[in-house]
């Protein structure tokens, strides 16, 4: 057996130095920000702790059994859902037809681009102050132009339709630049000739999305559907700012509720358990997306 050089020895063990410092950084990082909080939650999940004094009582399986037998966490996590579900599927096919706009030819394509990502980058408090001040009942500019149509104003947070319709809409507004971008990559990634082979075969538009377009755009497909699922599940500031769970409730999503057992009720134990069950339906609808429509795809 041929015996490795000391030359080549020194050489292999300072590439494996090097590489490690490369990718060192990121374990740590992985490590210090998403293992280590992930273990410390699951642990809370199991105790009784209001965060602030003494130490956490280990009461084990106690907040996920007051988690499935409350029928307010599991309205909460079904409004989570679905209301971030809809959030979800209007953010992805607005964002597709918008990303198919803007993949023409057109003046002023960069301008149109950026006007749809600023939204995005902007700080929450400030958006949602432009929404409040929309819907304000008084002296909001939509009160006041249904007034000058000889209609009734309306008191937006008394709804639980437009709750929902503007939380949607607030979500949409906010997401839908970063995904069209995204599409867009997607559609400049095709090849050109894919399109000049079918208009020769005779394809109108329509054909040449359905068959040319969206089969190139699976694999980008997949990323933007997982990004969006654990988005949803993720959506909490909207209601917040907007709607704080109104009215009566009907927009309290799971994941404001853990934010009010954690910060508000101090109740530490409850909003770990409910952090874990949102996590794991979190991962359970992600992997029902890759087992039933990515892998059904690949074999396709």
């Amino acid at each position: 057996m041929a015996r490795v050089k000391p030359a080549a020895s020194a050489v292999r063990k300072k590439e494996a130095l090097l590489a490690y410092s490369i990718i060192g950084p990121i374990y740590l990082w992985f490590l210090v920000l998403i293992i280590v909080p992930i273990g410390i939650g699951i642990f809370i999940s199991f105790t009784e702790w209001n965060g602030l004094a003494s130490h956490p009582t280990w009461v084990g399986l106690h907040n996920y059994s007051t988690f499935f037998s409350s029928p307010d966490y599991l309205l909460s996590l079904w409004r989570q859902i679905w209301i971030g579900g809809l959030g979800f599927v209007a953010n992805t096919v607005i964002a597709l037809v918008l990303a198919l706009m803007l993949n023409v030819p057109m003046k002023l394509r960069g301008l149109f681009r950026s006007t749809f990502f600023v939204p995005s980058i902007s700080s929450v408090a400030t958006t949602t102050a432009v929404v409040i001040a929309l819907l304000n009942p008084q002296s909001g500019p939509l009160n006041r132009a249904l007034q000058s149509l000889g209609m009734e104003p309306v008191v937006w947070s008394y709804s639980t339709f437009w709750m929902v319709f503007w939380i949607t809409a607030y979500n949409l507004w906010r997401s839908v630049g970063p995904t069209a971008i995204v599409w867009l990559a997607g559609l400049q990634s095709i090849d050109p000739t894919l399109y000049e082979a079918a208009r020769i075969d005779g394809a109108n538009r329509l054909q040449l999305i359905r068959y040319v377009t969206l089969p190139g755009l699976r694999p980008i497909a997949s990323y933007i559907v997982i990004t969006g699922l654990i988005g949803s599940m993720q959506m909490w500031d909207s209601v917040m700012f907007l709607s704080r769970g109104g009215p009566v409730g009907h927009t309290d999503v799971l994941m404001y509720r853990i934010y009010r057992d954690g910060l508000e009720s101090f109740n530490m134990g409850m909003s770990g358990a409910s952090s874990m069950v949102l996590g794991a339906v979190t991962l359970l609808l992600t992997f029902v997306y890759i087992q039933f429509f990515v892998r059904r795809q690949e074999n396709a």
